[in-house]
């Protein structure tokens, strides 16, 4: 799969746990992606070799919630 293809799941990803951080957290979504996006979890995702790309926004956000 191209790195295109590959970088177009990791954004849904990322705007689907964006949305979903918002609601479970009470938050804006404003706040919800600048926390995801300064953090480590964010950078593994578009770490293409590891395939988080590979899951869904839940495993993500299990992801991101044990190494934040």
């Amino acid at each position: 799969m191209g790195i295109e293809k590959k970088t177009f799941c990791a954004d849904l990803i990322l705007a689907d746990a964006i949305i979903d951080m918002a609601d479970e957290d009470g938050i804006t979504w404003q706040e919800a992606r600048s926390k995801i996006i300064n953090s480590a979890a964010y950078a593994a995702l578009y770490d293409f070799e590891n395939g988080l790309w590979e899951n869904g926004p839940d495993y993500f956000r299990d992801y991101y919630k044990k190494i934040a």
